[in-house]
């Protein structure tokens, strides 16, 4: 990865810590050991966390991300993706998630980031979007 590129990174990282700070969910930190599985939202979107720090994700509302470095190719309205997540370092209430280029993305490390928005049981987690809609679209993990 370049030097521009990894820059460009961080800043995105730095900007969606300090956007979780304006959401409109908790801080409630994150369960990372209760992540892997599957979780759902409406409308059949379906994110599923591994153990290892990888995820998978389809149908998810493409309106529902802020995307970092593209748009979904063909203009998806909902988006498929696969990449690694890791809790983020500073807001335990932040989740993000390095989606790989395949799928809806044509090019590498597009990211998300999931915060909370309910601390359950179950807890419940939501696509935080931009700065004008930081709440977005809901996952709640399956039975």
């Amino acid at each position: 990865m370049g030097r521009g590129r990894c820059a460009a990174v961080s800043l995105a990282l730095g900007l969606a810590v300090t956007l979780s700070g304006c959401s409109t969910g908790g801080t409630t930190a994150v369960d990372t050991d209760g992540l892997p599985g599957v979780w759902t939202g409406s409308g059949g979107g379906r994110v599923e966390f591994h153990a290892d720090g990888r995820f998978s994700m389809k149908g998810i509302p493409a309106a529902s991300i802020a995307f970092t470095w593209s748009e979904p190719r063909n203009g998806a309205i909902r988006v498929s993706g696969a990449g690694t997540w890791r809790q983020d370092d500073v807001a335990e209430d932040s989740l993000q998630l390095m989606i790989e280029a395949g799928g809806s993305f044509p090019t590498d490390e597009e990211v998300a980031t999931l915060m909370v928005a309910g601390d359950g049981p179950p807890q419940v987690l939501f696509f935080s979007t931009n700065v004008d809609k930081p709440y977005g679209y809901e996952i709640k993990k399956n039975p």
